[in-house]
């Protein structure tokens, strides 16, 4: 079954809601990517400012634990660690299904 087979509102509708879902995941991939960045940004300015060379060998060590922390990206992730959002899983998903696409259509005009 082809577009050239689906009357127009019936497409559009389809074309919408498979818009809407991508949205929906950039928005998710995005704010996974942000809230990364800020975090990491806000906990690297608050330990630089501490005057952290006035506290103790302790609380050195823990702010030099907090930093190797810190370098570490930090993206929401799935199945422990197995998916991470992230743009780069954003822009995968988009290709995948950009070639679903192709091949379909391909597969539609062959016959």
């Amino acid at each position: 079954m082809g577009s050239s087979n689906l009357s127009p509102p019936r497409y559009y509708t389809m074309v919408g809601i498979f818009m809407a879902l991508m949205v929906e995941f950039f928005v998710i991939c995005n704010t996974s990517e942000v809230a990364d960045d800020c975090s990491n940004l806000l906990m690297i300015n608050g330990i630089k400012h501490s005057s952290w060379e006035k506290a103790s060998n302790q609380t050195r060590r823990y702010l030099c634990v907090m930093l190797r922390r810190v370098q570490r990206p930090n993206h929401l992730s799935f199945n422990e660690g197995m998916i991470i959002l992230s743009r780069l899983l954003f822009l995968r998903v988009v290709r995948v299904a950009y070639s679903f696409v192709n091949c379909m259509g391909s597969r539609s005009v062959g016959k």
